[in-house]
């Protein structure tokens, strides 16, 4: 058997914080690396914090040359684990919205969004995109069509392929056949998306009814991965591996924060469900050692 050790950590990343949120990635990075961790997962923009907002596109950086990539190059280094993290790259002028692997010995490899969201412009898509029907109308707003093209960045750790399709990419048409072609064995989905304020709750709205009921609904929502076991792992052969971001950001945004590590096999020995209580959410960290049949 091939084994990867995964590691996932939801970050409560905020808008251009990227001292503070780079301290958060540093200690799940050095967490990771004491459990024996090969690989550490963050959530999209981790980096730099999530939306289109002034103070994220301020943090674009040219891919492998900046503040964030150099961070992470030297935590890389240092804690022996390859690092995913999400980050703005300024390419010909363009923000895009990325997520970085840097490998201990420096390597770096990015993964460009595809199906950037209408909500994240001026962020740029990574590929051409065709928009959605417009009659009906999208059931999302915001979707901003497929991709013409897929351009996914597949890298090897010990033996293992491994992509990322961040957030929105997970609804490509066919991306579980189409990585599956490419020879993936794990496929991460980053997440930074988050909700709206009468979708969380507070401590003292569980004492009521109507917020016992928001809670509940949204806890089901990330508590049982079942789709992910049946529709991916089970059916593809593959692995799973998802985080999203967690807290408010100040702004606009309340993420829930969840994660999961789902083997092929239909099992998920790494896993931490939503948080839509709003007094209660913090970053969290879970690994697993996922098996893989010899080639």
């Amino acid at each position: 058997m091939r084994n990867l050790h995964i590691a996932i950590a939801s970050t409560t990343s905020l808008p251009g914080a990227v001292a503070a949120n780079l301290e958060q990635i540093t200690g799940f990075a050095r967490r990771a690396g004491e459990d024996g961790a090969q690989v550490l997962l963050t959530p999209e923009l981790s980096a730099c914090g999530y939306g289109p907002y002034p103070e994220v596109l301020a943090t674009a950086e040219p891919a492998g040359d900046g503040p964030i990539y150099e961070r992470l190059a030297a935590l890389a280094s240092e804690t022996g684990v390859t690092l995913c993290a999400g980050f703005v790259e300024l390419a010909d002028g363009l923000p895009y919205l990325d997520h970085y692997i840097v490998s201990p010995g420096g390597h770096f490899q990015v993964q460009r969004k595809h199906r950037v969201t209408l909500c994240e412009r001026p962020l740029t898509p990574g590929v051409a995109l065709t928009p959605p029907p417009t009659d009906p109308p999208p059931a999302d707003p915001a979707d901003p069509g497929q991709p013409k093209t897929l351009n996914f960045t597949v890298f090897e750790i010990q033996g293992v392929r491994c992509a990322i399709a961040i957030c929105a990419d997970i609804g490509i048409r066919d991306v579980f056949r189409s990585t599956h072609e490419l020879g993936v064995d794990v496929l991460m989905n980053p997440a930074g998306g988050g909700g709206r304020r009468e979708h969380r709750v507070t401590t003292e709205e569980l004492r009521t009814s109507e917020g016992r009921a928001i809670y509940l609904d949204w806890l089901e929502k990330t508590f049982y991965p079942g789709a992910w076991i049946v529709g991916t792992c089970l059916e593809w052969g593959m692995c799973y591996t998802g985080v999203n971001m967690c807290g408010y950001d100040g702004k606009n945004q309340y993420h829930m924060g969840h994660g999961m590590i789902v083997t092929p096999q239909g099992e998920v020995p790494g896993f931490f469900h939503g948080l839509p209580n709003l007094d209660r959410q913090r970053p969290m960290y879970t690994h697993a050692v996922v098996e893989f049949a010899c080639l």
